[in-house]
């Protein structure tokens, strides 16, 4: 049974969510960084959510690869945080682990319409959302 609370946070979301496998990410303002490996709990055609091993600055800018779980061409795109929180799996072997908010800011069109058609395909098998 929905909530009212339930009916106005999905109210807010901007666009359909579902899971793609892995992400990887670098910081934009150290051209030395590496990328590194992190795992994400949701896409939609306007941001992802990922769990990360450190907790990165809001504001800050990625260039993040998306690797799809259908196995087609990964997608490359610039995020800025919009967000962090500690995550719900926090002390993993004594470390701490965060969710971020990563809100697209360059994104081809035919990036976006490829997200849009597989969180349309895909977003039915993902289970309901903690509130």
């Amino acid at each position: 049974m929905k909530t009212e609370d339930n009916d106005k946070k999905s109210e807010r979301r901007r666009a359909k969510r579902t899971y793609s496998s892995f992400v990887e990410y670098c910081r934009v303002e150290d051209a030395s960084s590496k990328k590194i490996q992190a795992f994400t709990e949701n896409i939609s055609t306007t941001g992802i959510c990922i769990f990360i091993n450190e907790n990165i600055a809001i504001n800050s800018f990625l260039l993040i690869t998306i690797y799809l779980l259908d196995g087609s061409t990964p997608i490359e795109t610039k995020g800025r945080v919009a967000w962090t929180r500690p995550s719900d799996f926090l002390n993993i072997q004594g470390k701490n682990h965060f969710d971020a908010g990563i809100e697209f800011v360059e994104i081809g069109e035919e990036d976006r319409a490829r997200l849009k058609y597989y969180t349309a395909k895909y977003g039915a098998i993902m289970p309901a959302q903690k509130t």
